[in-house]
């Protein structure tokens, strides 16, 4: 039901996948030092820790990370449940978007600097859904691939506030336009 299927350098990609009958059932994590990603498809639960809690529904994302050491619960309500769950260690983060953090007064950065626990959910958007979409199809890569590190990224800068690459997103596209056959100049 619960299964870790990749793991390198402190990240993790974990799977839910289960019906669960009858009573509910709890799980409890001491969290290292790491931010957990929960992209909740199906089935309904909480995540709480020491000061925070998130409600996990179909369709919500969720992100939680503690202090070093703090002990966090789940537990998963009668269901169906399907989830893809990544594990992000801090310092990994601080290194590619410290400068930013530090420059921000939101509960994720002062996270990310090591001054407090952070928990939220939301709907899923554009980046949630295809980082779950990533996640769920899997990859046998030892290294955490390009793609997902990229959509990993443009939802950290995201959550900071980061202004993103308008380029991207408003560069026109270039017309195909057919060349004729031309002979090689020698």
């Amino acid at each position: 039901m619960f299964e870790c299927w990749w793991q390198k350098d402190g990240f993790e990609a974990w799977r839910l996948r289960g019906d669960l009958r009858g009573a509910s059932r709890r799980w409890q994590h001491r969290l290292h030092d790491e931010l957990w990603l929960w992209f909740n498809a199906s089935g309904e639960g909480v995540v709480w820790g020491r000061d925070h809690r998130i409600f996990l529904k179909p369709g919500l994302f969720g992100c939680f990370g503690g202090q070093d050491g703090e002990d966090w619960k789940w537990t998963r309500l009668p269901g169906h449940h399907e989830a893809e769950i990544l594990i992000l260690p801090r310092e990994q983060l601080r290194r590619r978007f410290g400068e930013a953090a530090a420059a921000k007064n939101t509960p994720f950065a002062r996270w990310l600097r090591g001054e407090q626990g952070v928990s939220f959910s939301g709907l899923s958007g554009p980046e949630e859904k295809k980082l779950a979409a990533l996640l769920a199809a899997g990859w046998r890569t030892k290294s955490l691939p390009i793609a997902v590190s990229r959509a990993l990224g443009r939802w950290v800068e995201r959550i900071l506030g980061r202004p993103q690459d308008p380029a991207a997103k408003t560069r026109p596209r270039q017309k195909r336009t057919r060349r004729a056959a031309s002979c090689p100049v020698p």
